[in-house]
């Protein structure tokens, strides 16, 4: 069978995590379909989008795991998290708790995954009025925890698709190194 230029090179499922309503499924709904809603529904279990995109010349396609944040659902969440080759933890910039339950979700990751590619996002930057966390306490997070670091906005989309693509990227640079 030969390859074509079509031809996805890698299929990643990607988790994201994260305290209950600091938009993650705005989020994956920004990046896998272009749109954004005021209103979602609350996630019951977890929610899934797929989309190919391009990492480092070549397509992959990613399965994302948008799972709930209420902790009346952590037992179930271990099973979503398995075969996860990279994460998203989710912040709300106008939420101080959710930026302080960024080691939580961190210490859940790292009990039912293998070591994987993460990012550190904050969210709903578009709402800067109502701002409870700097940027420079996210970056110094991020850079404590030695992973990349993004401000998002899912209402507007910024940076929302740079995300992915850049653990698109560290995914492949992972799968590569660990074929080498």
């Amino acid at each position: 069978m030969s390859k074509t230029k079509n031809d996805v090179a890698f299929l990643f499922k990607v988790i994201v995590v994260g305290d209950a309503a600091t938009g993650k499924t705005a989020v994956t709904m920004r990046w896998a379909t272009g749109t954004f809603s005021e209103s979602y529904r609350m996630t019951i279990g977890v929610d899934f989008a797929v989309k190919i995109v391009e990492a480092d010349g070549k397509k992959v396609k990613l399965s994302v795991w948008d799972t709930a944040g209420q902790e009346r659902f952590s037992h179930i969440r271990p099973m979503y998290f398995r075969g996860a080759r990279g994460s998203i933890i989710v912040y709300d910039v106008t939420n101080k708790k959710s930026f302080e339950n960024v080691g939580n979700w961190l210490e859940e990751i790292k009990k039912h995954c293998e070591r994987i590619p993460l990012l550190l996002v904050g969210n709903k930057i578009d709402l800067e009025d109502q701002r409870e966390v700097t940027t420079k306490e996210g970056e110094g997070l991020a850079k404590k925890l030695g992973i990349p670091f993004f401000e998002t906005s899912a209402k507007t989309g910024e940076l929302v698709t740079k995300c992915f693509t850049m653990l698109a990227k560290e995914m492949v640079e992972e799968a590569e190194k660990g074929q080498g």
